[in-house]
């Protein structure tokens, strides 16, 4: 049986109506996840509102498998386009989780909580920030060494798109490389 890829979709969530989603953002996350479901790719989110909606809202849309890994413990917090609502209990820590459990990761606008999944994807997960959503993807470049590693040994490269189709191209290509796969490899038994 093939093992479709997985990608998590880090992004901007609407919690706090002082501080909106650009609306570029959502349009770009409801791209990216469309676009992720028509390659195949299993989406992975934190499960909530705003990018993560959004991509979720894509994805399910074009037949794709959404998963939320939601921070508290019931199910029904979960924007109603996840397919497999995963509680943790775990508040912020479920970043870990969410980022953990992809092959790429593709970051979309960004508050804090976006910055620290970023911070857990650099070192072992390929990343791909979608520049031009506003939040920590329009800033990141600026404050990261030579643009592109946010250690001083660039332990790791963060990568950049202009256009979801670049965004998912270039992170379903670096998860195939990272996993050595093209998405389709069976498993042994």
């Amino acid at each position: 049986m093939p093992r479709p890829l997985v990608i998590t979709v880090i992004g901007k969530s609407a919690r706090d109506a002082n501080d909106p989603v650009p609306p570029n953002a959502l349009a770009a996350a409801e791209a990216v996840g469309r676009l992720l479901a028509q390659h195949g790719a299993v989406v992975v989110s934190g499960g909530l509102s705003g990018v993560m909606e959004a991509v979720s809202r894509g994805a399910q849309q074009a037949g794709g498998l959404v998963i939320g890994i939601l921070p508290g413990f019931d199910k029904r917090d979960a924007n109603r386009y996840v397919d497999v609502a995963l509680t943790t209990g775990m508040g912020w820590m479920r970043n870990t989780l969410t980022v953990r459990a992809a092959d790429a990761v593709i970051m979309i606008s960004g508050g804090i909580g976006t910055l620290n999944e970023l911070t857990v994807a650099y070192e072992d997960k390929p990343t791909v920030i979608l520049e031009g959503t506003g939040g920590w993807s329009d800033r990141i470049r600026e404050i990261a060494y030579d643009g592109k590693h946010l250690d001083e040994a660039h332990r790791a490269t963060l990568h950049y798109a202009k256009t979801p189709k670049d965004a998912v191209d270039l992170a379903l290509d670096l998860a195939r490389h990272a996993t050595g796969t093209d998405g389709r490899k069976e498993f042994q038994t």
